[in-house]
Order: C-alpha cells, then sequence, then structure tokens
C-alpha cells in the first residue's frame, strides 16, 4: 500500500513539474495540464483518506460518489411538464426517487456482503418496481422514453459503478488497482492522442496516415481513433503487469502476473469505449461536460466514465478468478 501511494504521489509530482515547464514554454496544453494535475492533487488527497480510515468511511465515500454521478445525470435531463426526446416530466420524481434509493440498499448490501441481493437489486427489483411506478401512475405517454432514461441513470451509477463497493470487499489494493489503471489510461490517452496527431500531421497521404488517423465513432469523437485506443489498451496492459508485485495474495493465492496484464488490457479497452458511451450521451444532449466541479476535468461523471465500464468487470473477473 506504501510503494502504491508513493508510486502515485511521484506520479502526481511529475505531471506538475510537466505542467511548470508547459506554462515556462507557454505551450498551448500549459493551462489544460496544470489545470488537470491541481485538480488531480484533490481528488486523490480525498480517495486516500477516505480509505486510510475506517471501513465505513470507504463505503460512504463510495455510496457519496454514485449519488454525485446519479445526480449530476439527472441534472443533464431537465424536467417539463410533459416529457420530451431529451426531458423528463415531474410525474417522474417517484421513479427517480426510487433510482436514488438503489443506492444505500446497495451499500447495505455491499457493506454486510450480501453479494446475492446486491447483484439483483437493481436488474431485478428496481427493474420490477419502476414500471409498477408507471402503471400507477396511469401513464401511456413518453412512458418508455422516461423509463428508459431513468433505469440508464441506475445502472450506470448504481449498479455498474456501485461495484466498486464490492471491490472494496475483496480488498483495498484491487480497488486501487482498478480505479489506477482506469484514470491512468486516461492519461496515457491524452498523450497517445497528442503523439498520433502530430505523427499524422507529418505523414503525407496514404495508406499509413488512413490507418493511423481513422476514427472509431467520428461523429461523436473525431479525435478517438482505433490505433490510438489500442495502444493505449497494450500500454494499460503493461502497468497492470508492473502493479501486480503491489497486490496481495487473494484469498490465499497470489496475483498471476499473465492474468494481471489481461485484466489491464480489458480495464484498457472498456475505459475507451466508456469514454465513447458518455460522449455520445453528452452529444445527444449537447453539453461538453457534464459538469463544473473539476477544474480541467468537468463533472463527476466526466471522471467516473470509464470507471462505470471497468469497476464491474475489473470485480467479476477477481471474484471468478480468485474467489
Amino acid at each position: 500500500m506504501l510503494l502504491f501511494l508513493v508510486g502515485i504521489a511521484g506520479l502526481l509530482l511529475f505531471f506538475t513539474a510537466v505542467s511548470a515547464l508547459l506554462r515556462w514554454r507557454k505551450a498551448s496544453l500549459a493551462e489544460e495540464v496544470s489545470a488537470r494535475t491541481e485538480t488531480w492533487w484533490f481528488m486523490v488527497a480525498v480517495f486516500m483518506t477516505a480509505f486510510a480510515t475506517h471501513r465505513m468511511v470507504s463505503f460512504l465515500f463510495l455510496g457519496f460518489l454514485c449519488f454525485s454521478a446519479l445526480r449530476e445525470y439527472f441534472s443533464l435531463l431537465p424536467m417539463g411538464e410533459k416529457a420530451g426526446d431529451k426531458t423528463l416530466s415531474f410525474r417522474d420524481r417517484p421513479s427517480i426517487l426510487l433510482a436514488y434509493l438503489t443506492i444505500p440498499a446497495s451499500l447495505w448490501a455491499a457493506y454486510v456482503r450480501w453479494y446475492e441481493l446486491f447483484i439483483i437489486l437493481v436488474p431485478v427489483y428496481f427493474f420490477l418496481l419502476a414500471p409498477i411506478l408507471f402503471v400507477v401512475q396511469d401513464r401511456t405517454e413518453g412512458a418508455l422514453r422516461s423509463l428508459g432514461m431513468v433505469s440508464l441513470g441506475a445502472l450506470f451509477f448504481a449498479f455498474c459503478l456501485g461495484h466498486a463497493l464490492f471491490l472494496v470487499n475483496l480488498g483495498a489494493m484491487v480497488l486501487f488497482f482498478c480505479f489506477f489503471l482506469t484514470e491512468a489510461r486516461d492519461v496515457v490517452a491524452f498523450w497517445v492522442g497528442g503523439a498520433l496527431r502530430g505523427l499524422v500531421s507529418r505523414l503525407g497521404e496514404g495508406t499509413a496516415r488512413r490507418i493511423l488517423s481513422r476514427p472509431v465513432a467520428p461523429t461523436i469523437n473525431p479525435r478517438k481513433t482505433w490505433v490510438g485506443g489500442a495502444v493505449t489498451a497494450l500500454l494499460t496492459a503493461l502497468l497492470a503487469r508492473l502493479l501486480v508485485p503491489l497486490l496481495p495474495p487473494l484469498n490465499g493465492t497470489p496475483v498471476d502476473p499473465l492474468f494481471g496484464a489481461a485484466a489491464g488490457l480489458v480495464i484498457g479497452v472498456l475505459g475507451f469505449f466508456g469514454d465513447l458511451v458518455f460522449g455520445m450521451v453528452k452529444r445527444d444532449l449537447h453539453v461538453k461536460d457534464t459538469g463544473t466541479l473539476l477544474t480541467g476535468h468537468g463533472g463527476i461523471i466526466d471522471r467516473v466514465n470509464g470507471l462505470v465500464f471497468t469497476v464491474p468487470a475489473t470485480f467479476h473477473l477477481f471474484y471468478w478468478r480468485y474467489f
């Protein structure tokens, strides 16, 4: 754990020095790198404080993170008298409240290690109760649209992101492994993307240029390329392999380095597509960022979008292999 913390502090110091150098050279990325680094110091301090204290504090922190992301999601969908293509109606408040209530229920189930309840709470019970609420309200017009919007929020932030609660039960270092690699993937993608764009700008027209610059989803984000995503995923797998010695034995079994690298590759791939999925959501809602809380990063969802996809995958991989 101490080595892990020292490593994170070292990375933050490195990027602090890089941002200072960029400011001195008056580079175009100076302000963005500096703002991101300062916010990272704050987020890491809060995260480490939560996990250096009592187990309940860790659970409350993660529960609040899920709640904040869900609240930010619903804030992007303004309410009106009638449900529209990108709005909810005032009659959706009961189902929204039900979505919020799944978070403390999931937190309690995870805290008492009731895995069987946790794993079906949202996919089964929420998805049964929410449409019943609509029926009791005698809803017809816009019901499917509203139900889809509310259910998607509960699935993303109460269930998928909520798997972080059970990652704590597997071991704090497994949670750190997932969180660190997911966020590191984002940083690596930032630099890999810049390097690839610089390389493409120096290439003439041809096959190599087309391959390197081919975007995955040009309408969502033309800067996210297949090559950039693949390189970033491979580098994430390499970083995961380097982190394996820091992981304690799980259920009495040391973590296999090859398994750790494979888990890192999965995190790299899913983190990439998680970013694109929420880019799709933002494009549909015509917003650049989901909020302004985190300087240089945007909102809570802008920071946890990859975790929504990587946390449940990491949990189930480690649970299947070692538990």
